[in-house]
């Protein structure tokens, strides 16, 4: 829910197992890139380590599945974790967050002017732009390719402005493009560059990829070869630093905002826009229909051996 509203989404449960049963949910969000907070009760403070109903190190075990946790001691700190939380799984790179309520505070009570001040939660998080230097060698290395290749990944679908940008991009530059399962929806797969049916001879011939809020893991095979060009350059926007150079080096890394660096990017584009007649371009539409030829042949009608294939998968 929080991916999909761009807000936190937010998850109550008890103390011990209510937690426990959760953490598999908060680690899904926090690899996923899902902001959601979780608030557990758990045993009194004056309890711990005494056998209290249902005791259990809450805080440690949501720690490795979390971006950040914490634990209130007085009830006038809750509102600073409270906004805390809400920074920690907006900012940057979204993810799960903890808070832990010891019991003895979930039954007291205090004077609103005993607190100091409540903290105002600032949304939406700030926007960042990459370098104008980089953004224009981005363009350069565009031009550049023989085989260029977009790769749109859900964190173009996190950016507000994203998947508005990614559609005039693409409509734009005219560059061939595919999408990662979480990029999905941004733009129709029945679009006239996509090349999704040619998936593999794509990501093996291209000479440069700009990767869109998409990550180079498993799902892209970590950019190697003999999945990718062995000599592929690697554009990459992100808003976390860490997931540049991972695996593979990155030639120009944009670290910014999805909406809000394309746009830049659609400015120094000029009027340039990759040849529709390219060789490239006629490679891919010839791998892409047959591709499509082979995956209606063999499915419909649905054949036996599709069938059982795709349970065994």
């Amino acid at each position: 829910m929080g991916y999909l509203t761009r807000n936190p989404a937010v998850c109550l449960v008890v103390s011990g197992p209510g937690l426990l049963h959760t953490i598999g949910g908060l680690a899904n969000a926090t690899v996923n890139c899902w902001p959601v907070i979780c608030i557990g009760g758990s045993s009194d403070v004056d309890q711990e380590t005494h056998g209290a109903f249902q005791e259990w190190p809450q805080v440690e075990s949501a720690r490795l599945s979390c971006k950040h946790v914490s634990r209130p001691t007085t009830l006038q700190a809750i509102p600073y974790h409270i906004e805390k939380a809400v920074r920690e799984c907006m900012y940057g790179r979204p993810g799960a967050v903890y808070i832990d309520i010891p019991g003895n505070l979930v039954l007291s009570s205090v004077e609103e002017d005993k607190i100091a001040a409540l903290p105002k939660i600032s949304l939406p998080p700030p926007v960042s732009l990459p370098p104008v230097q980089l953004v224009h060698n981005a363009i350069e290395l565009i031009k550049e390719a023989q085989k260029p290749l977009v790769i749109v990944g859900k964190g173009a679908a996190w950016s507000e402005r994203g998947p508005t940008m990614v559609q005039q991009f693409l409509t734009k530059s005219g560059l061939p493009w595919l999408s990662t399962p979480g990029g999905k929806g941004i733009c129709t797969d029945t679009h006239p560059r996509s090349v999704a049916p040619a998936r593999s001879f794509a990501l093996r011939e291209s000479d440069c990829v700009l990767l869109i809020g998409a990550r180079l893991n498993w799902m892209l095979h970590f950019g190697r070869p003999p999945r990718f060009n062995p000599n592929v350059k690697i554009i990459q926007i992100d808003i976390s630093p860490e997931e540049f150079h991972q695996n593979v080096p990155t030639t120009v890394a944009l670290l910014g905002d999805v909406g809000e660096s394309l746009d830049l990017m659609i400015l120094r584009l000029g009027d340039w826009r990759f040849p529709e007649h390219s060789k490239w371009m006629t490679e891919l539409r010839e791998n892409t229909n047959k591709n499509r030829h082979y995956i209606f042949f063999f499915t419909s009608p649905l054949y036996p051996s599709y069938f059982n294939s795709q349970i065994i998968e």
